[in-house]
């Protein structure tokens, strides 16, 4: 999603000072794809672009996700985040959400102090913004494992709470990054009271600067498995 198609979407949501936040940028890019797997099948892809002046970032991409990987990505669509990185962590400053299943078009805005929905089916909903960064920021960008953490997905927060930090060398297909990495393992907790376990493999300062591998388990089910393709340009 380009930063001129994020600028439409905020204006269909009735603008904001977002607009105002990508001008004058002057940012280096970077293309990241994640390819989903669930079994032996594959589940999807999440296609990224990070843009970065300085502390100020802009991330944004496209989500196609099936099967277990739902559970964690409960939509299918196109996202934009922007913000600044605080002490090396991303700190969302506006959160854009695009969602297309066909029958329906939903656009999120989450800025400043409220969050609006609009629905080709329905009137504007105007909601106050959940707290913490948003959950797309977060689990791509921050650069460690996490303490504590809310995050959000624009309409409702949840907490992402650490069970354990460990040294692995990570052995994966040619495309994949293998090597050493540190394994920070979580509980996501939900509002409704569920709960996930979620574990990243954040690479050591030889590798990539982004998690290599995310894996989603999911009770009943297989478990759902992005992995960082090194094929791609990705800066």
């Amino acid at each position: 999603m380009s930063p001129a198609l994020i600028r439409h979407a905020v204006h269909a949501a009735r603008g904001s000072l977002l607009v105002a936040a990508a001008i004058a940028w002057a940012p280096s890019a970077e293309e990241l794809q994640y390819d989903a797997q669930v079994a032996w099948f594959h589940a999807g892809t999440i296609n990224m672009t990070l843009e970065e002046d300085g502390d100020r970032y802009e991330l944004s991409g496209l989500v196609t996700t099936s099967g277990a990987m739902n559970r964690l990505f409960k939509w299918r669509g196109q996202f934009a985040a922007t913000g600044r990185f605080v002490d090396g962590s991303p700190t969302t400053n506006a959160y854009l959400l695009l969602e297309d299943d066909g029958e329906t078009r939903e656009v999120l805005l989450a800025f400043g102090d409220k969050t609006t929905i609009h629905t080709t089916d329905s009137k504007s909903e105007v909601l106050p913004v959940p707290p913490g960064s948003d959950l797309m920021s977060v689990m791509f960008l921050a650069p460690h494992c996490l303490g504590e953490t809310v995050v959000h997905d624009g309409e409702g927060a949840y907490r992402i709470v650490p069970e354990r930090t460990s040294t692995r060398h990570l052995n994966q297909k040619p495309r994949y990054f293998s090597g050493p990495t540190v394994r920070c393992d979580y509980r996501f907790r939900y509002v409704d009271g569920s709960t996930r376990r979620v574990s990243f493999w954040i690479p050591d300062a030889q590798g990539p600067r982004f998690p290599v591998r995310i894996q989603v388990r999911v009770p009943l089910l297989p478990d759902g498995i992005l992995r960082l393709r090194l094929d791609r340009p990705s800066g």
